[in-house]
């Protein structure tokens, strides 16, 4: 199996050789740009390693001449550019971001994350804490490619309802959040499968009871407000957007 390669871009000789060193340890390749410059030209079609894919870039923010925001912005914001032609910047360069800062005030944490930051490390940092941030986005990266994947797979099959990293598999009934199978009962996948395919209405207890339960059974009200509640445990991040009408009922928001 490849190693993944990340992308180390600081103008400190001292903490590239730091950092170079510590990821190879952990089992990882690196480059070193010792400017933002020189960074996005190793990114260019016509680059030595442009064959050869970047799993994630740490960028620091100050830097002589461009800066790591800027740098950022120009891969983020320029999906035209020759370096979104790249094999290492695909839709616009999609490369995970950690950026490295001495700067800790909000606004330059958040101006960061506007420009597609995936976490930001404040220097000085520990080395553990590097490798288990590294980790923890590749982690994730990984699982939403998956995931994402997994959907253009079924997007065509009819027996499932695929809604950004939803996908519900009506056939044997089964769940997949962001990559990862959640267990569910058959009955919270039906009222799921509800949900999806009524997005943006709002549904009544009692519309949903008559739809999704059995109408010959007796079933309370509160029975719907249960697997509700279990489902948006179940969808994570994705279950806020099962939003609760008060005196209606429920809506899955688009």
């Amino acid at each position: 199996m490849a190693k993944q390669r990340i992308l180390i871009v600081d103008d400190e000789e001292d903490i590239c050789m730091i950092l170079s060193y510590s990821l190879q340890k952990a089992g990882y390749e690196t480059l070193v740009a010792h400017s933002a410059e020189e960074a996005l030209a190793l990114l260019l079609p016509d680059s030595p390693i442009a064959s050869s894919p970047i799993s994630l870039i740490l960028l620091d923010i100050m830097m002589d001449g461009m800066s790591g925001l800027e740098m950022a912005e120009k891969l983020r914001l320029s999906p035209n550019s020759l370096i979104a032609s790249s094999p290492n910047s695909p839709q616009g360069a999609s490369i995970p971001i950690i950026f490295l800062t001495a700067l800790s005030d909000e606004d330059t944490v958040l101006q960061g994350f506007k420009l597609g930051a995936d976490d930001y490390i404040s220097k000085p940092f520990r080395i553990a804490e590097v490798l288990a941030r590294v980790a923890a986005v590749l982690r994730r990266t990984e699982t939403k490619r998956l995931s994402d994947d997994e959907a253009m797979r079924r997007e065509g099959d009819d027996n499932c309802i695929v809604f950004e990293g939803i996908v519900v598999n009506k056939a044997d009934m089964s769940l997949m959040v962001d990559g990862e199978n959640v267990k569910t009962t058959r009955k919270e996948i039906e009222l799921l499968c509800y949900l999806l395919t009524h997005r943006g209405q709002i549904l009544s207890r009692d519309h949903l009871l008559n739809n999704v339960w059995d109408s010959n059974g007796y079933v309370l009200e509160r029975t719907v407000d249960v697997h509700i509640t279990h489902l948006r445990r179940k969808l994570g991040q994705y279950g806020k957007r099962i939003i609760t009408k008060s005196g209606y009922g429920y809506l899955f928001e688009n």
